[in-house]
């Protein structure tokens, strides 16, 4: 299926492929804003930019210069989040019309931006897919984590060379851990792949019903997910010449929207209206 799915990406970006790169370069534009309006505070307030606050030796908290720098780059964040998710969700929008329907206009994108509810709906998936990742990055490495912490002390305090190499197999185990976990939680969290398409294209399924709806139907289908993030590894190798970039997004986000439809073709969102399914 995956080869076939490629294939009629390829087919909708004959015809699309400029509306999509309108739309990435009008992302990519909204970006840079908000990164020059923080670098313009930075200048004409006389504060300190995100990048320049981190490359600080020592952040005095009591200072107003550092205050006013952590206000203004908050406050920055907070508009960044408010613009960019319904964007970022409006570009969803977009794939998963223009997968069907050729004539999608690129302003397709501020689809979001067309009502109160359909706003609110973008802003509250951000906040739960943000949400549900961090919290299971943390269980995920938690263990890692600790193994790594007590292999770190353990070695430092070590009075033998005993206790030398128990410190040392700890700190080769947290590593190792690590890296098994990573692929691990990678391929946990596509459980939420669904999540992003349901809820821009059925309104009538609240984001947390679109969160559980998507965990059911991805149940035996992440690995293929996750295979076909590994089959465009060498699209994304071939981005550092900066040009594939202009075809490998978009063929990327076509093929996922069109596993997304075939994923959700079949599903009955009847059965899931009013009921009072928990986020998972």
């Amino acid at each position: 299926m995956r080869q076939q799915l490629k294939r009629d990406s390829k087919k909708i970006l004959r015809h699309q492929i400029g509306k999509a790169l309108a739309i990435a370069f009008m992302v990519v534009a909204v970006v840079l804003f908000f990164w020059a309006i923080e670098r313009l505070c930075a200048v004409t307030l006389g504060v300190l930019g995100f990048e320049s606050l981190l490359a600080q030796p020592h952040i005095d908290l009591s200072s107003r210069v550092v205050q006013l720098s952590l206000l203004i780059i908050l406050l920055i964040a907070v508009l960044r989040f408010f613009v960019l998710s319904p964007i970022y969700m409006g570009q969803v929008s977009w794939y998963w019309n223009a997968a069907c329907y050729p004539n999608t206009p690129v302003w397709e994108m501020f689809s979001q931006f067309s009502s109160l509810r359909m706003f609110g709906r973008s802003l509250w998936y951000t906040v739960n897919i943000w949400a549900r990742c961090a919290l299971y990055t943390v269980l995920f490495m938690l263990p890692s984590g600790l193994l790594l912490f007590f292999g770190y002390r353990g070695y430092l305090a070590a009075s033998s060379s005993w206790m030398i190499a128990v410190g040392s197999v700890a700190l080769m185990l947290s590593v190792l851990l690590f890296i098994f976990t990573v692929p691990l939680l990678y391929c946990f969290l596509r459980r939420y792949f669904l999540a992003k398409y349901i809820v821009v294209s059925h309104p009538e399924v609240t984001v947390r019903q679109a969160f559980f709806i998507s965990v059911r139907q991805m149940r035996g289908h992440r690995g293929e997910i996750m295979m076909l993030d590994l089959s465009f590894f060498p699209w994304f190798l071939s981005c550092i010449f900066i040009i594939p970039i202009l075809y490998a997004v978009p063929h990327y986000f076509t093929v996922c929207t069109l596993y997304a439809r075939c994923y959700l073709y079949s599903t009955d969102f009847a059965d899931y209206r009013g009921s009072r399914a928990a986020g998972k």
